[in-house]
């Protein structure tokens, strides 16, 4: 692998976290760091000048002081950082760690917040125009534009494997309130043998023969809650489906609302999915994209988790990192390189309509958008439509998903 000397006048770990990413991850080039500058003066192999001032001809990429800090202060502002310090503030998720108002489920808006293109692969390839131009030699590993579609499964089926005891209740609800056309929809599946309307692996399998891309579900696994309604883990029918879906795509866990709040209860849902796949989980992406830093993660790292794709928000598509590539977690708290990997979604079904108010023609639009700007970077482009918004009340969105495809 080539090499690139990175001198600075001190190393934190911020610096060396940031340019292992813009080097090693992203460019494929290994990285060496010096504090020394006659090494910098002498050295025979390409070198930037990480600090404030430019020492001789060497590439000169300025600092911001808050790199070499360890601490997180409101007076770092985004739009006054050099282009290096940016790319740090976005991947380490700076801002979030500072006192933000949040939802009713203690998320974060993206609203005024999201990054609309991913900024980050933009700066570091315009860094690799720099380097080459400056060391023809350099070679930087080669980015292939894909899909990789993903789904939540809140709940498998609307109306059926419910259990006795929610089908009952439900009816009786059903009956209260005279919605007979819900009853009557019930019926129809339970024992009418009506497809239920949130049955739609077979779709999710078909798009994925056709386009061939990789499909990832994340199996809800909690104990039954007022935000958490899936099939109970024990039924046998949604042990099946688990099993049988995931012959054919890759799995993770959708840990529980309630796992937000109660630390144990991941340890066991996680249990539970390699329980009735008899493999382990390494994938997991939070239930209504609860995430908070630091805890989300530690809490994810603690339980083996070593990749995750929750980097979103729920109200707004876009940009959270400001990236299309996968990034290892820094814990800013910690002032700590983890081994979690970050994998950034840029859209999802409830985040389009039922936030942003979009039709499903202007979805369609919006998804050709962000298409454009990372297939620019030759970026990942990772969605998330769950297997239940796509019937009832969702007429058209499969044709905005299969528009992405296309």
């Amino acid at each position: 692998m080539q090499k690139i000397l990175i001198y600075s006048p001190e190393i934190t770990r911020r610096i060396r976290y940031v340019f292992d990413f813009i080097l090693n991850e992203f460019s494929g080039i290994e990285t060496e760091y010096t504090t020394d500058k006659e090494q910098l003066k002498s050295s025979e192999i390409p070198s930037i000048n990480y600090s404030k001032e430019k020492i001789g001809n060497e590439i000169h990429f300025p600092s911001d002081d808050f790199m070499f800090d360890s601490e997180i202060s409101d007076a770092v502002i985004f739009d006054r950082l050099n282009p290096v310090g940016m790319i740090f503030y976005a991947l380490s998720r700076y801002e979030e760690y500072l006192p933000n108002p949040r939802d009713r489920h203690e998320r974060l808006s993206g609203v005024g917040r999201v990054y609309r293109t991913p900024f980050v692969d933009v700066l570091i390839i315009e860094f690799q125009k720099q380097l080459k131009d400056a060391f023809p030699d350099l070679e930087f590993k080669k980015r292939k534009f894909e899909i990789i579609l993903t789904s939540d499964v809140d709940q498998a089926w609307k109306y059926k494997h419910k259990g006795f005891v929610r089908t009952c209740g439900g009816l009786l609800t059903d009956l209260f309130k005279g919605d007979f056309k819900e009853i009557s929809n019930k019926r129809a599946v339970i024992w009418g043998g009506k497809k239920d309307p949130f049955d739609s692996f077979d779709y999710f399998k078909s798009l994925k023969e056709k386009y061939d891309f990789q499909m990832i579900f994340f199996w809800l696994l909690g104990d039954y809650a007022k935000f958490d309604k899936n099939s109970s883990p024990n039924n046998g029918a949604f042990r099946r489906k688990i099993r049988e879906v995931s012959e054919w795509s890759d799995f993770g866990i959708h840990p529980s609302y309630e796992s937000s709040k109660y630390k144990i209860k991941l340890k066991v849902e996680i249990g539970r999915l390699a329980g009735i796949l008899e493999k382990p989980v390494h994938r997991s992406r939070q239930h209504y994209i609860k995430l908070n830093l630091p805890e989300t993660y530690r809490n994810l790292i603690e339980n083996k988790i070593t990749d995750d794709y929750t980097m979103a928000y729920a109200d707004v598509t876009g940009f959270r990192a400001g990236t299309t590539t996968a990034f290892h977690w820094y814990d800013l708290k910690k002032e700590e390189i983890t081994k979690l990997k970050i994998h950034p979604f840029c859209a999802m079904d409830v985040s389009m309509r039922n936030y942003m108010k979009l039709s499903a023609e202007e979805s369609i639009r919006e998804l050709a958008r962000l298409k454009s700007e990372i297939k620019k970077v030759d970026g990942q482009m990772i969605l998330l439509f769950h297997n239940s918004n796509l019937n009832e009340g969702w007429e058209g969105w499969k044709e905005v998903l299969e528009s992405v495809m296309e």
